[in-house]
């Protein structure tokens, strides 16, 4: 499938979604809500063969946290989905069953933006030490790292 039929395949099958190539062999959705986010990448896993998870990107966006899955299929198309959740319950289930490279990338998100992945395997803290301290989310606008300034 080139790039043209995944997008047409995506908007027919989620006309919500409003997937778009910008140019040949990148697609981007709009942000959708966890439901809708499940359902597509569950489609484009299975049906469109996106099989490889090359990165997640969170974003700070006020009142929310935006995540970005980037995902590639066989012929390098690299599709990225998005989802949006409230920065005051950031949940997300993990995605590390059908893209086990993305785990390290969740483990980010969940220490820098402080979402929480449900399913996500136990491990060690990435990319934070294990002393951060518990609430600190350096990535989110309102983090201050005065903390960190404090003159022994």
């Amino acid at each position: 499938m080139n790039t043209e039929e995944i997008v047409l395949s995506l908007n027919k099958h989620f006309p919500a979604l409003e997937a778009a190539s910008p140019r040949e062999m990148r697609i981007w959705t709009s942000f959708t809500d966890a439901k809708m986010f499940e359902q597509v990448l569950h489609f484009a896993h299975q049906t469109l063969a996106f099989h490889k998870g090359k990165h997640i990107i969170g974003t700070d966006e006020g009142e929310n946290i935006g995540l970005s899955y980037i995902l590639s299929n066989d012929e390098d198309v690299l599709l990225v989905l998005r989802e949006r959740v409230p920065k005051s319950a950031p949940k997300v289930h993990s995605q590390g069953e059908l893209f086990p490279s993305l785990i390290l990338h969740e483990r980010e998100m969940v220490d820098l933006f402080g979402v929480q992945v449900s399913g996500l395997p136990e491990g060690p803290r990435y990319p934070l030490p294990g002393c951060w301290p518990e609430g600190e989310y350096p990535l989110r606008k309102e983090w201050n790292p005065a903390y960190f300034n404090k003159q022994n």
